[in-house]
This record gives C-alpha cells, structure tokens and sequence, in this order.
C-alpha cells in the first residue's frame, strides 16, 4: 500500500497525464519508476512524466509534485534528471524541462520551467507564482 505522500504523487502525475493529454497532437507518457534512483554519473534519468509533440517538433519532460501546502522544494538531483532525459532528444527543436507542482489546498497547477545551471540548485515554487509553461 502506497503511503499518503507517494500517493498524492501518484494522483498528481495521473491528473497530470489526463490535462495534458487533451492537446490534440501530443502523446504524454507517465513513467512509474522515475522515482527510483538513478546512479548519478549513469546516463539514464526518467522524469516523472513526459510529452511529445510531433507537430509543434517539442519534448517536454516533468518533475511533478503535489502538495498541501503552500511551497514546495525541488532538489537539484531531481532537475538534474530532467535534463539528462532531455540529452537524448536533440532533433527536437523545443526541449522544455517543467516541474509541475499540484497545490491541493488551491486546487490548481503552477509550472515553471527551469533552465539548466552550473552548478545545479534546487527551486523553491509558492502557489502564488504564476505558471511560465502552459499545458
């Protein structure tokens, strides 16, 4: 049995999964063991979930987390992954890597994308943000 938290993580990626599936040309993709770590010098990372859209040549990879409360912290390592995910998609002209964060309390979605930077940093995301990435 799932505990509360992993839960509401898994219901986050599935409510996720089910916006982003309504663009028309996109296939969106949850992958239920990116949790699991991955050896950090290895070179396959999975996000949480992700979506490809042949028409608009874009990838976009996801770092999802939900939450009750008011902010959330992404660590460096899990937005480390992303990028590495997006490493192996080059002919795509648009590679976006987002963290979608599901604030329970609001009933509603913040994304913001985050850019690679040396060295990696973690991010701090508040409800009150508003999103940089639209589904």
């Amino acid at each position: 049995m799932l505990s509360a938290s992993r839960r509401r993580g898994y219901d986050a990626e599935r409510r996720l999964v089910k916006l982003l599936s309504k663009r028309p040309t996109a296939y969106v993709i949850r992958v239920p063991v990116s949790g699991s770590r991955a050896p950090p010098d290895g070179r396959v990372a999975l996000p949480d979930v992700f979506m490809v859209d042949n028409a608009r040549n874009e990838i976009v990879a996801f770092e999802v987390k939900a939450t009750s409360g008011r902010r959330v912290t992404v660590r460096a390592e899990q937005l480390v992954k992303l990028f590495k995910f997006l490493d192996a998609f080059k002919r795509y002209e648009k590679r976006y890597a987002v963290v979608a964060v599901w604030f329970a309390s609001e009933g509603k979605w913040v994304f913001k994308r985050v850019r690679e930077t040396f060295p990696p940093s973690s991010v701090v995301i508040s409800c009150e943000e508003e999103s940089d990435w639209q589904p």
